[in-house]
């Protein structure tokens, strides 16, 4: 069985004593990479094509105060040009395993904990516009302590903070044909995690599944076996 890849025991640096500045380093960065890297061959919509909303969604948000919640959150994305890279109900799920877990599919993150996911998305919407990532789908964000226990994540999981994101390349179940595309999207992430990974402070986690997790808390890699040697990204 695949093992969440949370449980990487990476050395880090815990996301509530980072100061400001490594944000505003990554915000340079960023702006940097935009500036120095090759631009598309064609335009690049910085929206993902829109998705439907799943009835899940539609009726966790029509629960306690739940839309109020998701609303001011995209709000404040929304400032950081940042509302409309995944739709809202992906940003918002927890776990893949959420239900064996009795817990909730999706959870707007504490507000002390949204800049966290700042940096991310930004990465995030450079994988984007830089015809890197397309066809994907974000499975996992913000997870509180229970859900991230129950689905074995590590006890300084990025997911507990908010500054992390896991995603799937292609299909739930891909095809032979699709198997060529995801291995090619999986070589352009670990190009571009050589050649800016360590400005961007980039953490990537690359699975045979076609599960990726990537934050912004630490220049690392790893890959099934959840250490350096069994990525992709370092042979």
């Amino acid at each position: 069985m695949l093992m969440s890849c949370q449980t990487v025991q990476d050395p880090i640096v815990h996301p509530m004593n980072q100061s400001s500045k490594q944000l505003i380093f990554n915000q340079k960065t960023l702006t940097q990479v935009q500036n120095n890297t090759t631009p598309p061959k064609r335009d690049v919509p910085t929206v993902t094509p829109s998705k439907p909303t799943p009835p899940s969604y539609t009726q966790w948000l029509a629960q306690k105060n739940h839309a109020q919640q998701a609303n001011a959150y995209e709000i404040f994305l929304a400032k950081h040009q940042l509302a409309q890279i995944v739709p809202p109900f992906e940003l918002l799920r927890t776990a893949r395993d959420w239900q064996k877990c009795f817990g909730q599919e999706y959870a707007v993150p504490t507000q002390e904990l949204w800049q966290n996911q700042v940096s991310t998305l930004k990465v995030l919407k450079l994988l984007v516009e830089q015809n890197i990532l397309d066809d994907f789908e974000v499975t996992s964000v913000y997870r509180d302590l229970p859900t991230n226990q129950c689905v074995g994540g590590a006890s300084e999981s990025r997911h507990l903070y908010n500054s992390a994101i896991d995603f799937r390349i292609g299909p739930a179940t891909p095809q032979t044909t699709d198997l060529q595309r995801i291995a090619l999207t999986k070589t352009k992430l670990c190009q571009f995690w050589r050649q800016h990974g360590a400005n961007l402070n980039l953490g990537l986690g690359v699975y045979a599944s076609g599960q990726i997790h990537i934050d912004t808390q630490g220049f690392r890699t790893w890959g099934a076996n959840l250490n350096r040697q069994t990525s992709i990204c370092s042979l």
